[in-house]
């Protein structure tokens, strides 16, 4: 491949943590990727290797955020609990038949469209029956990096903000051949919080896999050809700061990747390749 310019890049980047932007940064965010190796050697070659194995391979991502809200403490902390009187936006998807190759459904800037044989990162497979499909978009929905949550019921995909707030307010949009063979209710009730505080617990024994979420480090001013993807990210929690005058506090939240059971790791480019 021939030498450009265009490969030697610069810049900050945004932060997506279970598909919500963790806002600004401070000092940049770093990653390491470490891997271990186990030297292969026999007597008649004493202590020249014969060969080298991959033992382990481990990836972390050093993030300071310098938007030191509740609900990224929430985000960072494993055990952190949010109190507050603000209320999540809902709407709902409702298949009244099996949908169409090619239908889909739009929220808050991700289309998701039903397909017989899944190939991009936000098909759907249709199932055998409307109640599987809305099964398979509500997994889909939770597996991609958007600020909102799903729950199948039957035919009804319901859709729950992450974040408190009217931003999660906002329209659905269905796209469908047969246009009877879906209904809808727009993400609507969000109310922002008035007053709000978190409880921390001592997260004992607390398994970290458990809270692991997709990270996406995203260069600024990319959409998503160029991320870097943790698919199982978490960190223990960690605050360091300081109240002063010439210093901004800082949520240092140190991420750690952890193996999918198909053996990856993290991803570099394109989720939709």
């Amino acid at each position: 491949m021939a030498s450009s310019a265009d490969n030697v890049k610069l810049g900050v980047c945004n932060v997506l943590f279970d598909g919500v932007d963790l806002g600004y940064t401070k000092g940049g965010v770093e990653v390491e990727v470490q891997t271990t190796t186990h030297e292969v050697t026999v007597d008649q070659h004493g202590s020249t290797p014969l060969a080298e194995l991959i033992t382990g391979r481990t990836v972390t991502a050093n993030v300071p955020l310098a938007e030191t809200t509740l609900e990224n403490l929430v985000a960072i902390m494993p055990g952190a609990r949010l109190i507050t009187d603000g209320v999540r936006a809902t709407g709902s998807v409702t298949l009244n038949s099996n949908p169409s190759i090619g239908d889909s459904v739009t929220f808050a800037g991700f289309t998701f469209e039903f397909a017989d044989t899944p190939v991009g990162a936000y098909d759907v497979k249709i199932g055998a029956d409307k109640n599987a499909t809305a099964a398979a978009l509500a997994e889909k929905i939770n597996a991609a990096p958007v600020p909102y949550t799903a729950a199948a019921n039957n035919a009804v995909v319901t859709i729950t903000a992450k974040n408190y707030g009217a931003a999660g307010n906002g329209e659905i949009t269905l796209d469908f051949a047969t246009p009877a063979n879906a209904t809808k209710t727009n993400l609507a009730g969000g109310v922002d919080p008035t007053s709000a505080r978190v409880d921390v617990s001592d997260g004992i024994n607390m398994n970290l896999l458990s809270v692991a979420k997709t990270l996406i480090l995203r260069p600024r001013g990319t959409n998503g050809e160029d991320d870097f993807i943790i698919y199982r990210a978490a960190c223990p929690g960690a605050l360091n700061f300081a109240y002063q005058t010439d210093a901004e506090r800082v949520y240092q939240a140190n991420f750690k990747g952890y193996v999918r059971e198909d053996g990856v790791l993290f991803s570099v480019g394109d989720v939709n390749a």
